[in-house]
């Protein structure tokens, strides 16, 4: 009989922080970047799944001597979709607000995500994450649902290197 591997849940096991300023995005450092008093824990504010993206182009390498079309992987492009979150509109400077106070519109800085760790649980040195340098393009409100909540939505635009897989350090 095969032996069937564990699996972790997504549903409150996917963390996201909008971090301002990173140094070095290789080694990422709890106290004085992940932790920042600017720093936003952004999944609670997020009525959709953060999902990241890549696609790779195909080059194309034809050989006269064969009849097949060959190929090599070309560029690679990393986008995340649209991040859509809740806020109070009357309180801009207030908790309900942080996510859209952070992602406004031209705020660079870091989309940092531990995954397979609750989120109630505090990040800590070892933990291993994914660092996307991004740039906010755009962030509007969005249309009013019944029965919701009033949202909006901020286009991140990977704007670096994304590192996956790395140690956050002390």
């Amino acid at each position: 009989m095969p032996t069937i591997p564990s699996s972790v849940p997504t549903d409150g096991f996917v963390s996201v922080k909008w971090v301002a300023t990173i140094a070095d995005t290789s080694a990422p450092k709890l106290a004085t970047e992940i932790n920042a008093t600017t720093s936003v824990a952004l999944e609670c504010y997020l009525k959709e799944n953060f999902s990241p993206d890549s696609s790779t182009e195909a080059v194309e390498d034809r050989r006269m001597c064969s009849k097949q079309v060959f190929q090599t992987p070309g560029t690679t492009t990393v986008s995340i979709s649209e991040l859509v979150g809740v806020y109070d509109p009357q309180d801009l400077e207030g908790l309900s607000s942080k996510a859209y106070a952070a992602l406004a519109p031209g705020a660079t800085g870091f989309l940092v995500v531990r995954w397979g760790v609750d989120v109630d649980t505090a990040w800590t040195a070892g933990d291993l994450v994914d660092v996307f340098p991004v740039t906010i393009a755009n962030r509007i409100k969005v249309a009013p649902e019944q029965n919701s909540q009033l949202k909006f939505k901020a286009t991140p635009m990977v704007t670096g290197n994304l590192v996956e897989d790395v140690a956050l350090v002390s």
